[in-house]
């Protein structure tokens, strides 16, 4: 290990103790740096630019899973690196309270990602004309119609259409998240990114408290069996409840 290369940041941990870890990919080891209470998990960096490709994101992930088995963790985002073991010291020591604040209200729990995803993606669009006559009804008007002249009709239907779905989506994640969010410690919720999911949520659940959440999880997957489908993953790393206001200046 190199003092003066640069160092890979993995995560942050308390503890004076250090860790070893296997290396990644089978060639750089895994370590810490420490700093008083602090440790910051980490590897030295190759020669970059770091590349997000399936492998190199699986092999940040496993890192910092592996040590969530033992340790409350500030995961960093992939491709984080700092110049060298002095800056890293520096680092822990000029964040060093924010960290373990952040550290103590993690302790004991880990994120699951939730997904509700329309089961049909043309199921809300048959819900909307089956329930708003009013865009049933301009959709009929306009299909009797030849295309060159209703262009701006055909826009202004798109327009409500994507309208009345906006708002079915945030009604229907409303429904959801009145379910699960009781029953967890803290919720984000995500940009979505496919037209076909509803709902795209991060729940940090306190360890042991996963079967209630499952529960009523399977009720919610019964009661909208015919409509949507939920995808649940974790334990993961709290990427979505840990905000590292950090610089290297």
């Amino acid at each position: 290990m190199d003092d003066k290369a640069g160092k890979y940041l993995y995560c942050i941990i308390k503890t004076a103790e250090p860790l070893k870890l296997p290396p990644v990919n089978g060639e750089e080891p895994v370590h810490t740096i420490h700093a008083a209470d602090l440790a910051a998990v980490v590897s030295d960096a190759g020669p970059g630019p770091f590349t997000l490709t399936r492998s190199t994101a699986m092999a940040h992930l496993l890192v910092i899973q592996e040590v969530m088995k033992e340790f409350a963790v500030l995961p960093f985002s992939f491709g984080t690196v700092a110049d060298g073991r002095e800056k890293v010291t520096e680092l822990l020591l000029r964040y060093r309270q924010e960290f373990l604040d952040q550290l103590r209200s993690l302790e004991g729990k880990a994120e699951f990602g939730l997904k509700a995803l329309w089961r049909d993606k043309d199921q809300p669009f048959r819900e909307i004309l089956a329930q708003r006559q009013d865009i049933r009804r301009y959709r009929d008007a306009i299909a009797r119609r030849p295309p060159t002249e209703s262009h701006q009709d055909r826009i202004e239907l798109g327009r409500m259409v994507q309208e009345a779905l906006q708002t079915r989506r945030e009604v229907e994640s409303r429904r959801i998240l009145e379910r699960l969010q009781p029953l967890a410690a803290g919720v984000q919720v995500n940009d979505i990114t496919m037209e076909q999911t509803l709902l795209n949520a991060a729940f940090l659940l306190v360890k042991g408290t996963e079967p209630v959440f499952g529960q009523a999880l399977s009720s919610l997957d019964q009661e909208y069996q015919d409509r949507l489908r939920f995808r649940l993953v974790g334990p993961s790393p709290p990427f979505n409840f840990v905000h590292l206001p950090i610089s290297w200046q």
